[in-house]
């Protein structure tokens, strides 16, 4: 095979086992969040705030695309199960920040410490330049993928105006 067939072989090979792996992905998230009894969209909501930070209801609602009152009920399951909790704003009473509750999560079961074992195995096996590689890759991905979430939202939003 020729370098540009070889080239084009590979592309296609890498959006194959870009689809699988993110199949996959979903579907460990789904299992990881029905381990711990919650909805996925519970667990992704965990995930922003530890990830992201303490944020409004409001900000959490847009950062997953759900309504005020889908987000309110993510939220006062998360605080019913113990996982978050609701605090007000020291600059603005009339909001409220929501914030993981990291004592709960330290003492609950961590659905992903075995995945975390594994990866941590998995990448033991890269140099150091290789490491870089999958770092710059992986970082252009995540913003890449944020640029076409926009897209379908900006889409969605035009489409059922």
């Amino acid at each position: 095979m020729n370098e540009p067939e070889h080239r084009k072989a590979l592309k296609s090979q890498m959006q194959f086992l870009g689809q699988m792996e993110s199949t996959e992905t979903a579907l460990f998230q789904q299992a990881a969040a029905a381990k711990l009894d919650l909805g996925i969209t519970d667990l992704k909501a965990i995930s922003t705030l530890v990830q992201e930070g303490p944020m409004t209801a409001g900000q959490l609602a847009q950062r997953l695309n759900l309504t005020t009152g889908a987000v309110t009920n993510v939220i006062n399951r998360l605080e019913q199960r113990n996982f978050a909790q609701r605090t007000p704003d020291a600059e603005d009473r009339r909001k409220v920040i929501i914030s993981v509750n990291q004592k709960k999560l330290a003492t609950s079961d961590n659905v992903y410490r075995s995945m975390g074992q594994a990866f941590e195995k998995l990448l033991e096996t890269y140099t150091t330049q290789e490491l870089e590689f999958l770092v710059q890759y992986l970082q252009a991905t995540i913003e890449m993928t944020k640029l076409e979430i926009a897209k379908l939202r900006s889409w969605h939003s035009n489409f059922s105006r």
